[in-house]
Parts: structure tokens; sequence; C-alpha cells
């Protein structure tokens, strides 16, 4: 991760490379907030569930592959995300520590437009396996060329170096 992450181009990502483990909790205000947005009101979320204690909404880690490429590269205006493959594993109560390993797992062209794959695996603080994710996104390396001419940066690469 550094100071100045490199910039995401499609020619210089590797396959296999294996992109920043995050390493996070969804706590009640995290999962209130995000019930309120998507207008979601099942009790399993805020009361209890069939598992007992209330558990995390799964969409809520939709986004995991997608900041773990952030906080290694630099993609001013994001990636067009073009497929997502999700296989729910475990419901998490809230507030349960988790992990999620990301790698890019395949690089290949249509339309003459790059994509990468990013494979993730989400765990709980106990090595549970609680999702995994394949996302498919397009990179077009002429716009990324003329945005860094024009200064444009990335949102999520300037709130992570912020925090640090």
């Amino acid at each position: 991760m550094g100071d100045n992450p490199r910039v995401m181009v499609y020619d210089e990502l590797e396959v296999g490379e294996e992109l920043p483990t995050l390493e996070f909790a969804i706590g009640e205000d995290t999962q209130g907030r995000y019930l309120m947005a998507v207008q979601d009101d099942n009790p399993w979320y805020y009361k209890e569930s069939p598992w007992g204690s209330p558990v995390v909404h799964v969409s809520t880690l939709d986004i995991l592959p997608m900041w773990a490429v952030t906080y290694k590269y630099e993609y001013p205006f994001g990636w067009v995300h073009a497929r997502q493959e999700t296989e729910f594993i475990n419901p998490v109560p809230v507030g349960k520590p988790l992990r999620a390993v990301s790698k890019i797992a395949e690089k290949y062209r249509r339309k003459e437009r790059g994509y990468i794959v990013v494979e993730s695996l989400v765990v709980d603080g106990d090595g549970r396996e609680i999702m995994r994710f394949r996302n498919h996104g397009m990179i077009d390396d002429e716009r990324i060329r003329q945005a860094r001419k024009s200064g444009l940066r990335s949102a999520a690469a300037q709130i992570y170096r912020r925090g640090k």
C-alpha cells in the first residue's frame, strides 16, 4: 500500500497478484445506516435471527473487492462493474471481526477493453468462511492516462491516505 499507490493500468496488472487484506467489523451503527439506506426492515438484521443474534446484511460486504483494489491502486473514476459472482456461505453476527483476502485472479479482453477479475474470500475471526466473490471490472487505460494528465485522483485512495 504506500503513500503513492500505483495507477491501475491493465497491461501492468499481474494475474495472481495479492491485494491488501482488509480487517474490519460491521457494527450496529454501520448496519443501521445501511438498513435505512436500502429500506430493509427484516428483524434478522437488528433484533434476532434464526442464528440467534442479528446478522450482518450480506450486501454490505459487496464493495470489499473494489476497496481491496483501490487500497493498492489509483483508478480515478472507479472501474466499470461488469459482472459479479457471490457465494454466501455462512451468516456473521453484527460486530464479529472479519477479514477479506483478495487477488487478481484473471485478465481478459473483450471489444478492445481490458477486464480484470478480483476474487475475494471473507472469513470471520474464527477462520470460518463467510462469503466468496468474483468481481469482473472493465479498465480503460486511455481514460486513465487522460485523467492522470488532468490531475484527477481516486477518492478511495485519498481517503485511505488521510486515515494513515
